[in-house]
């Protein structure tokens, strides 16, 4: 399998649709930013173009491509941030996206930060997790 850009958009834009399907209306899901104003709370995807997988291949030397992102949840205080971060976790582990044309194996956390203060001159705080899904083409 040839790594792909535009696999990497598809399988985030599916882990978008998945968040926006299981958090709270309330909460909005973007990708690589925000515009100005955005009500909190909200999540922000910050993915990465994907990488062909160092581990594992098929016998027919087929090769999984890791899509990796960082999902930045944002609250206008330290518990809406830590909150929401706890359901990007629950919802985004909790299902596989459905990727026409690719299997999709189930979602890892592969790290996490701490909420903190965004910055002192800003009343939001946020928490970041990041997350690899293994995306093989199926024909």
């Amino acid at each position: 399998m040839t790594v792909d850009a535009a696999d990497a958009y598809d399988i985030i834009t599916a882990v978008r649709d998945l968040l926006d399907a299981g958090l709270p209306a309330a909460a909005s899901v973007h990708l690589g930013g925000v515009p100005d104003g955005t009500p909190t709370p909200y999540v922000v995807l910050y993915p990465d173009i994907g990488a062909e997988s160092t581990a594992d291949r098929t016998l027919a030397d087929g090769v999984p491509m890791d899509v990796r992102w960082q999902a930045t949840s944002v609250g206008g205080t330290f518990a809406q941030a830590l909150l929401l971060a706890g359901m990007v976790d629950t919802a985004t582990r909790a299902t596989v996206p459905d990727v026409p044309g690719r299997r999709v194996r189930p979602i890892r956390q592969e790290g996490s930060q701490p909420v903190r203060r965004d910055d002192e001159s800003t009343p939001l705080w946020f928490g970041t997790a990041q997350y690899r899904a293994r995306v093989e083409r199926v024909t």
